[in-house]
């Protein structure tokens, strides 16, 4: 019988495996507390609520895997940890997400062996899974085969967002479908491999596979006390995994790094993002209209000079003239409009001269700022960058230019004779918005 003390020596023997041919995992499992218990089945993680924590079955651990796979087993767990596969949304159907990561991380597992319950694209062979996709592929897919597995007689009611589908409504094993015969047709135990409610799905031997990991009470792996709310638990849980992330990455040499899966850069490169502090739109608003403009000197009798003591004086008169470009394409709303306004309006009320022109594939009309944003907005049709800049050539010079659009449009190809800015959307798109850099304006709260 395992002891916690051989369960233990295991896990570090799998983890020098790690260390000695791809330091990065065991890196991430060095900042994981690790706890031996038999309340598990199999090995798994948790979130302690101030770190994440490796948890491992020992007679599992020892008796059942090869040193090997106990490698293959720890490193499937640190890759569930590293793409935070356990901070899923609370609308998800847990056990067929369980499988559709596991689908994710089994693909990176090699060189090293895993048991056969541990599932592969190709357990899946007629439902068209490519590799190297993401966990939310590879759950419509899954899904989308379950609600046919369900319309053929399999498990039980459609389950709430949320709840574990794969529990038959009627009390029977979960993932399963037990006849009035006493057998169970999701292990397959019909004529041949395949259940006979399955042959009705359009992919016979997925929904034969799915239903086996779906009902397999032996599991896999038993993830527990993540949140799958917003209650700031999953926030924290997040963090913390990203500097588990974090410092891993900080230990491997640049060589080293480059040579990891590509899906492990990206997610690197999404916590950095995450991390990176928010620009306030507001303030670079500000800060643009105040540097767009001129002064201008001029005397006056009403000031006497500074340096002489004698009249005329001088005065000191700055000049603004801007022009807000509003893309009325359709993809600005009421709310974000009178949001940017509001910062314009500053500008204006301190004498600048504020031009609105309003624009979708071509300049549909223009008229001055008078201290309140326009209430309805005309266009509609497609989006043009080109006619605002042309259209500016033939007015007066202007000190700036505020771009107000979703970016999603043809590069234009006339630069402006002024500064400018693009203001767009949390959703909108900078890959062709060329002279000038972009701001975001997030999305309003409700």
């Amino acid at each position: 019988m395992a002891n916690e003390s051989q369960a233990l020596d295991e896990v570090s023997r799998a983890a020098l495996a790690l260390l000695l041919k791809e330091p990065f995992y065991a890196h991430i499992l060095a900042g994981m507390p690790r706890e031996v218990s038999d309340t598990i089945k199999t090995t798994g993680t948790a979130w302690d609520g101030q770190q994440v924590r490796l948890r491992v079955n020992p007679e599992f651990f020892i008796e059942e895997l090869t040193a090997s796979q106990r490698t293959g087993v720890l490193k499937h767990e640190i890759l569930h940890v590293a793409f935070r596969h356990v901070f899923r949304g609370a609308d998800r159907d847990a056990k067929v997400f369980s499988v559709a990561a596991d689908l994710v991380v089994n693909q990176l597992v090699k060189p090293h062996p895993l048991p056969d319950r541990y599932p592969g694209l190709a357990d899946f062979p007629d439902l068209g899974l490519e590799p190297d996709k993401s966990v939310d592929d590879y759950y419509g897919g899954l899904m989308k085969l379950l609600r046919e597995m369900r319309q053929a007689g399999f498990g039980g009611d459609e389950p709430s967002a949320g709840q574990d589908s794969d529990n038959d409504a009627k009390g029977g094993r979960p993932g399963t479908k037990t006849t009035k015969g006493g057998k169970d047709e999701a292990r397959g135990e019909t004529d041949g491999d395949v259940p006979e409610w399955a042959k009705s799905t359009s992919a016979p031997k997925s929904a034969a596979a799915l239903a086996k990991f779906l009902g397999d009470e032996t599991g896999r792996s038993d993830d527990g006390g993540w949140h799958d709310g917003n209650d700031g638990v999953s926030a924290a849980g997040r963090y913390a995994v990203g500097n588990l992330i974090l410092r891993a990455r900080e230990r491997m040499p640049p060589h080293q790094w480059g040579t990891m899966p590509a899906a492990l850069i990206s997610q690197l490169e999404l916590i950095l993002a995450e991390r990176q502090p928010k620009v306030d739109w507001k303030r670079m608003v500000r800060i643009f209209c105040a540097s767009s403009g001129r002064t201008r000197i001029r005397h006056t009798i009403k000031r006497i000079s500074k340096r002489y003591g004698t009249r005329p004086g001088i005065k000191v008169q700055r000049l603004q003239r801007l022009l807000v470009a509003v893309d009325t394409s359709g993809s600005i709303d009421q709310k974000m409009l009178k949001e940017f306004f509001a910062e314009i309006h500053g500008t204006w009320k301190i004498g600048a001269t504020v031009v609105i022109v309003e624009c979708d594939a071509e300049v549909q009309r223009s008229y001055d700022y008078r201290g309140k944003p326009p209430t309805a907005v005309k266009g509609g049709g497609g989006t043009e960058f080109e006619p605002v800049f042309k259209w500016m050539r033939e007015q007066r010079p202007f000190d700036g230019v505020l771009y107000l659009t979703d970016g999603y449009g043809p590069a234009p190809a006339s630069r402006p004779n002024c500064k400018l800015l693009w203001v767009i959307p949390e959703d909108g798109s900078t890959d062709v918005l060329p002279f000038g850099p972009t701001v975001r304006i997030p999305a309003a709260q409700e």
